[in-house]
């Protein structure tokens, strides 16, 4: 069976928004049992174990709009070895900083904050692409040419020669970027106590022990542990995954080494806070100088599985060529004295013969040909061995926030827990006027009120949250953990409104803010313990809401429940892509619960383990990866440790990723594939990039894929089978016959002819429903097979009395080159389907319009 060509698309039959004529739900509203006190959806797999109808939940994508951070500037803007205008810290000994005298030893010591940028020379890099079996097979023709003085074939061979050297060369160079983005991310500066006296320092200069000083928007410079100053909010989702900014510092959680809740890693960005900080680790022994490190090991992309298996078999009929050639050789020179030189034609005419000269070539322009077909599908090819290779892929690996996910936390209304007969909908209102608009940087006002749009509509939502009259907003501090909000409603008279922490809204205790004990608190205590303790088992990022009315005392009203949704779309294409035939594993750094809550929702399984479980390395640990659904909590290195073992099992392995965390995995992936909107690390170590918002586009590029495959395969059959032909029929001439093809006509058999074949890199095709995995015995059975029909058929007409004309040896060489050239170039026709050539019943088994014309 075939796979289909498209995904339906949102208002077809099968979308995620219609069925059946049903009319399409609001943003966010999930479809649960009403009848459910806990508001919990049900499962979502069918009982053959394949993933149901996707869960109608539909996102309104808001990019968060962070500013430029604030110690990146043009080196001629960044004021270096100026006074920093940033306090100097307390007297406390640690904050004395370094001497100039002990930072240059330092440096001496631990180099340059920065990834050390090895570059090859680009003629060493041209050099490589004369370096191989097939660029040695033709220098060997070429030098062959130059001996018995064939300038013709002498040219023809050198520039094949030349121009696929080009080519591998403009392709490899591509693999410096990767490096290049994760060194950019290192220059920058960042004010230094040196010396008693606070300047400006390039980042790169800051060696272990320096004192910096962080305030909000800046890029943590290295990794650097807090020393004082107030409580900051750490973006470290391009590192770690975590949708929401830590709070540094912190206490330090179970099972985390100690210092971990004071620790800042490089790369990550403080959104809130300021305070002086102490530089633990540089360069490449920072976090994410370890990433840059496992990327300079993953990088420079090898040859695809298919490209391989294919050199293989080529291999195999050179190295029988070459000793059918010394014998031919050796044969004509010691026994049939012919003139060494003259000896010499007949070999080159055999070497040329066994060599598929035009073979990368065509394969380069087939595989250019498809990309451009996937950019069409929203999807940047940016190694095109990527073409080859997700035709193969048997494990998808996922990171979530961002892949999976939106990035963007959202309230669930649907799963809102609430008491006294307050409807979600009025929860829902009530949070947002409990939030301040004005502080865009808070990821829980920020996730209310786009929710509240996502849910109502803008307009609607401005117009119900403007329906309450604000006279007074008590905002969001650390001590007191909640916002209060005293407003005026035209219905409901006067209220009192709180959002925040669950037992800080019930019971607010005596911390200095306004505080009360809602009704009936005591009794409430345990319930709302165990509802929330299940929202946070699920995943579930929770807050409180309390309201008064009139003046009266505070009723604890609703549970809040928030979380960084799937993707629109992330459900069905995961649910198509298994039905490919494609395992998908998760893979991320956010937390456990919440990595198996959101695997849950899309179907994925609940078999999610920790970090942990990848260490120390074993078979048993081997055989986990295997079969688990996904991994939390991961670090870079875990990333790529998971993508290896799979490697390791013989799995052609792909990876989405967007953050700097995933570039490792993401380079060292046979298929690495970067979303959109992922950072310039990500994007420059991956092989596609996707162009539009969600994962639709990777399903897409495996039908693509497999069909680029098919026709590579037909073509690939075609050039090796005509190979084995032409080598057989040289052979067979020049031992039975003492006859030989002059090599010119050796060469336009083996150039000429695959320059018709062009048009195959458009045929039709149709996609195979399971990964394409190439088998070398397979490819060299059926071509010789093949070649094997085709040498009866030329030898035939050899040895018949057809070929008299006027009796010359070059009227009847010439006569054998047409035949085999009409028979080769036939012969694509039946490489190119299983089936009957001409099956009308199927058009994708039909040869294009275009091919059929070069053909003939």
């Amino acid at each position: 069976r075939s796979l289909p060509t498209r995904l339906p698309q949102r208002d077809e039959p099968g979308g995620a928004m219609a069925e059946g004529g049903a009319r399409k739900l609001p943003l966010l509203q999930a479809q649960v049992d009403e009848d459910d006190p806990e508001r919990t959806r049900t499962a979502f797999i069918t009982g053959d174990g394949r993933p149901s109808e996707p869960e109608r939940i539909h996102i309104t994508v808001h990019s968060p709009s962070l500013g430029p951070p604030v110690n990146l500037a043009p080196a001629n803007q960044s004021f270096v070895g100026e006074p920093a205008q940033a306090p100097a810290g307390s007297d406390e000994e640690r904050l004395a900083g370094l001497t100039s005298q002990q930072a240059a030893a330092r440096l001496e010591t631990f180099g340059r904050n920065e990834i050390p940028e090895e570059i090859e020379p680009w003629y060493v890099m041209l050099g490589k692409q004369f370096v191989g079996m097939m660029p040695m097979m033709l220098i060997i023709a070429a030098a062959l040419s130059g001996v018995t003085e064939d300038w013709a074939d002498f040219a023809v061979i050198t520039a094949m020669l030349v121009v696929n050297a080009l080519i591998g060369f403009h392709e490899e160079f591509k693999a410096r970027q990767s490096l290049d983005a994760l060194k950019a991310q290192m220059t920058a500066t960042v004010p230094v106590k040196r010396d008693g006296s606070m300047i400006i320092m390039p980042v790169a200069e800051l060696v272990p022990g320096d004192i910096v000083f962080l305030r909000g928007g800046n890029i943590v410079p290295a990794d650097c542990e807090f020393i004082e100053g107030d409580e900051m909010l750490v973006d470290t989702a391009a590192l770690t995954g975590e949708p929401l900014p830590r709070k540094v510092p912190r206490p330090d959680r179970e099972g985390e080494a100690p210092g971990a809740g004071r620790a800042l890693l490089s790369g990550c960005i403080v959104k809130q806070g300021e305070g002086h900080c102490e530089v633990k680790e540089t360069g490449l022994r920072t976090e994410i100088g370890q990433a840059a490190g496992l990327v300079a090991q993953a990088s420079g992309h090898s040859a695809g599985v298919f490209e391989t298996k294919i050199m293989q078999v080529v291999r195999a009929v050179i190295f029988v060529a070459l000793i059918d050639a010394a014998v031919v050789l050796y044969i004509n020179v010691f026994h049939r004295d012919v003139k060494f030189s003259q000896a010499l034609l007949g070999v080159l005419a055999l070497v040329i013969g066994a060599v598929p000269i035009a073979l990368p070539l065509v394969m380069q322009v087939t595989m250019a040909i498809g990309a451009a077909h996937m950019a069409k599908r929203q999807a940047i090819v940016t190694h095109l061995t990527a073409l080859q290779e997700i035709a193969s892929m048997t494990v998808l690996c996922s990171d979530k926030t961002g892949t999976l996910t939106t990035a963007d936390m959202r309230v669930l209304p649907s799963k809102t827990w609430t008491r006294n007969k307050v409807s979600r909908d009025d929860a829902l209102v009530w949070a947002c006027v409990a939030s301040n608009p004005a502080n865009k940087e808070d990821p829980i006002d920020k996730a209310v009120l786009a929710s509240s749009s996502d849910h109502f509509g803008t307009a609607e939502a401005e117009e119900m949250i403007s329906a309450y009259n604000k006279t007074k907003f008590i905002g969001f501090n650390p001590t007191v953990k909640r916002t209060v909000a005293y407003c005026e409603h035209r219905k409901r008279g006067q209220l009192k409104i709180s959002k925040g922490l669950v037992d800080k809204v019930l019971i607010t205790g005596d911390d200095g803010g306004d505080c009360w004990e809602c009704v009936d608190a005591q009794t409430l205590k345990e319930e709302l313990k165990e509802v929330d303790v299940r929202f946070s088992s699920q995943g579930y990022k929770t807050v409180g809401l309390a309201v008064a009315e009139e003046n009266g005392p505070m009723q604890f009203v609703a549970i809040i429940p928030m979380l960084d949704p799937p993707r629109s779309d992330t459900k069905l294409t995961i649910h198509r892509i298994r039905e490919a035939g494609i395992n998908v594993k998760m893979v991320t750094g956010d937390h456990l619960n919440i990595a198996i809550e959101t695997s849950r929702l899309i179907g994925l399984g609940t078999g999610v383990l920790p970090a942990s479980d990848l260490w120390p390395a074993s078979a048993t640990r081997d055989d986990t990866i295997v079969h688990a659904d996904g991994f939390a909590q991961v670090l870079p290195k875990d990333k790529r440790e998971v993508i290896l073992v799979l490697q390791n099992r013989g799995l052609v392995v792909g990876m989405t990723g967007d953050g700097v965390n995933d570039a490792p995995a993401l380079a060292q992936a046979q298929i690495g594939i970067a979303v959109d909107d992922a950072t310039e690390a990500a994007r420059s170590a991956a092989d596609i990039i996707l162009t539009s918002p969600g994962l639709s586009a990777i399903y897409d590029a495996v039908v693509e894929s497999r069909k680029i495959f098919a026709r590579l395969r037909s073509y690939v059959l075609y050039r090796i089978a005509a190979t084995i032909q032409i080598v057989l029929v040289l052979s067979i001439l020049i031992y039975a016959y003492d006859d030989t093809m002059p090599a010119i006509y050796v060469i336009l058999l083996a150039l000429v002819n695959d320059v018709t074949m062009l048009p195959v890199a458009g045929d039709n095709a149709a996609p195979s429903a399971t990964p394409e995995i190439p088998s070398m015995p397979s490819i060299l059975l059926a071509s010789f097979l093949y070649g094997a029909i085709g040498t009866v058929q030329t030898m035939g007409l050899y040895m018949s009395g057809w070929l008299a004309g006027d009796g010359s040896d070059e009227y009847r060489m010439a006569v054998i080159y047409l035949q085999i050239s009409i028979a080769v170039e036939l012969l694509i026709f039946s490489c190119r389907t299983p089936l009957f050539v001409f099956n009308v019943c199927r058009t994708e088994t039909l040869p294009s319009l275009l091919l059929t014309l070069s053909v003939l």
